[in-house]
């Protein structure tokens, strides 16, 4: 049994409800949900009373809430003391990040955090949820995520110190020799898309700021979805459709001519990218790695 999968189940007891739970998790509804039904076909046993509403805990597991607790406490106690030990002997530091992230910031981060403070870091590449519990889990240092201008990042100021780290753009494009394919299908009211899952961050954003003020007759054709923003490239060179790629990505395909920026038919998403980490969780090192990101060069402000 995992560690998050105990406080899954204990978030569900504190709160009544896979709503209250999910967000005290920092999980979307339907992640939350995948990740109970997975902790249900491990065990063998459902652990919840579907036929009610809301959904509630069976009274067999409720009875074992103190036996989850105190295994959920030793397992988190035994898993960050070990951690840190390994931490402050290797001098290293761990990192989730998300997807796209992965390959635009983060490699230039990480190379600064090698050169002033010499450390090892690991890097876990996730969607922006997952990123959320591995902190909120403390299985990692810091996250670096996206934020959209109009979501709102957890508000719990106790919790959390966060720095702007710089910003990209989420941009149209298209496979260049399906320019005009694509143009075609604009002006008669499609649009073949290479989509982010609707429940995804990226999904959220795509669907909110781009989709949602498309007049009412434009008929959007999701041919291919993916939550991976590395796949989404490949997907847009093949001619599949068009897709919504951060501008440095997009960046060396734009000038060898592989790919074409739509622009005038499509607006772009302005994201932030943001390094946050918890205020009550502090290796030896990450005052040295809070002074490095503070410094970052490309860091736009301070949050």
């Amino acid at each position: 049994m995992r560690l998050e999968w105990l406080e899954d189940i204990l978030a569900v007891l504190e709160t009544g409800s896979f709503v209250e739970a999910a967000r005290k998790r920092f999980l979307s509804q339907p992640a939350f949900s995948r990740r109970i039904r997975m902790i249900e076909e491990h065990v063998g046993v459902e652990l919840f009373d579907r036929t009610k509403k809301p959904v509630q805990l069976k009274a067999s597991v409720t009875d074992q809430q103190t036996n989850i607790r105190e295994l959920a406490t030793r397992l988190h106690d035994l898993r960050n003391g070990l951690r840190r030990q390994d931490q402050e002997s290797q001098n290293r530091i761990v990192i989730a990040s998300q997807h796209a992230i992965t390959t635009s910031v983060a490699p230039s981060l990480i190379k600064d955090l090698a050169a002033h403070n010499s450390l090892n870091t690991q890097l876990r590449s996730a969607n922006r949820d997952e990123c959320y519990a591995l902190l909120m889990t403390k299985q990692v240092d810091l996250i670096l995520i996206h934020h959209s201008q109009i979501d709102q990042i957890p508000a719990q100021d106790s919790f959390f110190q966060q720095y702007e780290l710089g910003q990209e753009r989420l941009i149209p494009v298209c496979a260049t020799d399906e320019l005009s394919r694509i143009k075609k299908e604009y002006e008669s009211g499609h649009i073949p898309v290479v989509a982010y899952p609707s429940d995804s961050f990226l999904g959220q954003v795509i669907d909110r700021e781009v989709f949602l003020p498309m007049r009412p007759d434009m008929a959007i054709n999701k041919i291919a979805e993916t939550s991976l923003t590395l796949a989404i490239l490949p997907l847009a060179l093949a001619g599949i459709g068009v897709a919504w790629i951060p501008d440095s990505l997009a960046v060396p395909d734009l000038a060898n001519g592989k790919l074409s920026e739509l622009n005038d038919l499509f607006p772009c998403c302005e994201l932030r990218v943001m390094a946050i980490r918890l205020q009550d969780f502090e290796s030896k090192i990450e005052p040295a790695v809070w002074e490095t990101i503070a410094s970052y060069p490309d860091r736009k402000g301070r949050s």
